[in-house]
């Protein structure tokens, strides 16, 4: 198993531990980008923590306000929430609320950028390796032992070509359902808060 992948690497050379880091380092995104999204409040909690800390008694009130206040240490929606309960008089409020949510969604997309650097760089590494490959070839014809020097041309061409798509391939796919999943997050929010702000109208009035 050990000589499979050293010979691997040997084939790839010199362009297979730089492959390699991309692959750790596009694993390390993508649970980085899944650990974040993980973590937030779908839009039916956040409206029904919103209307715990702004019905019933105020002592029922205080004990969810604060029950909340721990959640938002970590969760800048719930820190979102108690923003809204607190300046709910404030004349610019929906302005302040749209801006603070498209710097939640940004900041959500930290691990997007490196997936993306990872996934174009992948297949022009690969397809770098091709290219050496192809000099290897043509660098050998006419001289002794220019059948085996063709065979590790050939073989630096093409499993750098492979590497390389096979850590594109994924980050592609992890691209695309983080976009499509932050995108259909932000328009569930943006939603949400709208309800919220509403419903923060009619309490005032």
């Amino acid at each position: 198993m050990y000589n499979t992948i050293h010979q691997f690497f040997e084939a790839c050379h010199p362009f297979g531990y730089p492959l390699l880091a991309c692959s750790v380092l596009l694993l390390t995104a993508i649970f980085y980008q899944w650990n974040i999204y993980r973590k937030h409040p779908n839009g039916e909690s956040v409206y029904v923590w919103y209307v715990r800390i702004t019905s019933g008694t105020a002592a029922e009130q205080e004990q969810k306000t604060t029950a909340l206040q721990k959640l938002s240490e970590h969760n800048a929606i719930f820190r979102l929430l108690l923003f809204i309960k607190e300046h709910k008089d404030c004349p610019d409020l929906p302005g302040i609320v749209e801006s603070k949510l498209r710097q939640y969604i940004e900041k959500s997309r930290a691990g997007m950028s490196l997936i993306a650097i990872i996934t174009n760089i992948a297949p022009m590494l690969g397809i770098l390796g091709t290219a050496w490959g192809l000099v290897d070839i043509f660098g050998v014809f006419g001289t002794p032992g220019a059948q085996e020097g063709i065979a590790l041309g050939i073989s630096k061409a093409l499993y750098t070509t492979i590497f390389g798509l096979a850590i594109a391939v994924p980050g592609i796919i992890a691209q695309t359902y983080f976009e499509r999943a932050l995108e259909s997050e932000a328009a569930d929010l943006n939603e949400i808060f709208t309800g919220i702000l509403s419903m923060t109208r009619h309490q005032e009035s």
